[in-house]
């Protein structure tokens, strides 16, 4: 019941979301020498989701948008899930371990202040316009955006930043989506990412396709990166950083972000236009 209503809140989000941002004009500019712009929803995304694009060559900024403080004495959700007993204290500690995380792959984050959906306390989220303004103010210039894809359960938060890169697609600058762990593999990989035998009774591209943003993501356009031993291991090491979170990422004693054929995998769909 509490997974139908998440679902239901996100899609009566979503249509609010595309009355509040008709119009929308980015000040980004695409430049094909400028750096890549990676966009993680939260402190531990880039990590979990794009290693390679971390440890690849190229200039990157990323930025984690939902970085900001939640007020003291507060406790969310995730905030109770992960232990912790005031959610500003917990924030703090997982920019701390975000650093930490990033550094092993030679990049540092830009932290935005707005606060994420379990912090907002039922304020709005911001607006394409005011999200841009406070990115334009860190980069003026990309030649590549990276943005969750959001397949499998949806987090608004993601898909606000997946809305948000759809529409900067829209007024010609390349995005790439990227497969967002831990949501999208609650089942697993495809049996096409892993490379294994099919199983004929799990189907988890019905799950994907079943989700927001399955139809950006066909299997035809996909692009797999399988990271290699080393990468494999680098990638966990910088995955288990993030302390005070990673039992809740890893799903305890399931260990799905430690499971080789779960961090071994990053999946990317390239973006036309803004348009499925």
């Amino acid at each position: 019941m509490k997974a139908f209503l998440r679902e239901s809140a996100a899609r009566a989000g979503a249509k609010l979301r595309r009355l509040r941002n008709q119009g929308f004009r980015t000040g980004l500019r695409y430049e094909p020498d400028a750096p890549a712009l990676l966009l993680s929803p939260h402190p531990d995304d880039a990590v979990l989701d794009c290693w390679s694009v971390l440890t690849g060559p190229g200039d990157l900024c990323v930025v984690n948008v939902f970085a900001g403080a939640p007020a003291p004495g507060t406790r969310g959700y995730f905030d109770r899930l992960a232990g912790a007993r005031d959610s500003a204290a917990h924030m703090a500690r997982r920019i701390v371990e975000d650093r930490e995380a990033l550094a092993r792959a030679g990049r540092a984050p830009v932290n935005l202040d707005f606060r994420a959906f379990g912090h907002r306390r039922g304020r709005p989220e911001p607006s394409f316009a005011r999200l841009d303004a406070e990115i334009h103010d860190r980069v003026g210039t990309v030649s590549a955006v990276y943005a969750p894809a959001v397949l499998g359960e949806t987090h608004t938060d993601h898909d606000v930043i997946r809305c948000y890169a759809l529409a900067l697609a829209r007024q010609g600058v390349p995005v790439r989506l990227y497969a967002d762990v831990p949501y999208c593999t609650v089942y697993g990989w495809p049996w096409w990412v892993t490379g294994t035998d099919p199983d004929p009774h799990l189907d988890v591209d019905a799950y994907w396709s079943g989700s927001v943003g399955g139809a950006w993501c066909p299997r035809a356009a996909a692009q797999v990166v399988r990271l290699d031993g080393p990468a494999a291991a680098a990638k966990l090491a910088a995955m288990r950083a993030y302390r005070a979170e990673f039992s809740v990422l890893d799903r305890g004693p399931v260990g799905q972000l430690s499971n080789p054929a779960i961090h071994g995998f990053e999946v990317f769909w390239p973006v036309s236009n803004g348009r499925p």
